[in-house]
């Protein structure tokens, strides 16, 4: 076990160090610089999670479309824009890595 715990320290500092997390913490202290864009962008994530989690809608299509309309200024602006591309990519990073991981483990864990 102590093998598995000494190789998962030094893969949270490999992340750490790589462009994906520096570039995600950049632009995540860029728009902590902007509290109004900040608070747009945490209303306009929970309202987009909400109609997308909500199950008595058979399309929320429209629902999403009058969304982004709302927040177009949010979600358009540079600094926003910025930090949620660095956002996605650092996710993407994360669920590769988990992936592999858990590749060729027989566990319940993959969905």
């Amino acid at each position: 076990m102590s093998d598995v715990v000494e190789l998962s320290k030094k893969l949270n500092e490999t992340i750490k160090e790589s462009e994906f997390y520096r570039n995600y913490l950049t632009c995540r202290e860029r728009l902590y610089e902007h509290p109004d864009l900040l608070r747009g962008l945490n209303e306009f994530k929970k309202r987009n999670s909400e109609i997308q989690n909500r199950g008595s809608v058979d399309n929320p299509y429209d629902e999403v479309v009058a969304l982004f309309e709302e927040y177009d200024s949010i979600v358009h602006d540079t600094i926003v824009n910025d930090f949620l591309r660095a956002e996605r990519k650092l996710c993407r990073m994360l669920k590769t890595m988990y992936d592999e991981i858990a590749d060729g483990l027989d566990v319940d864990i993959k969905q």
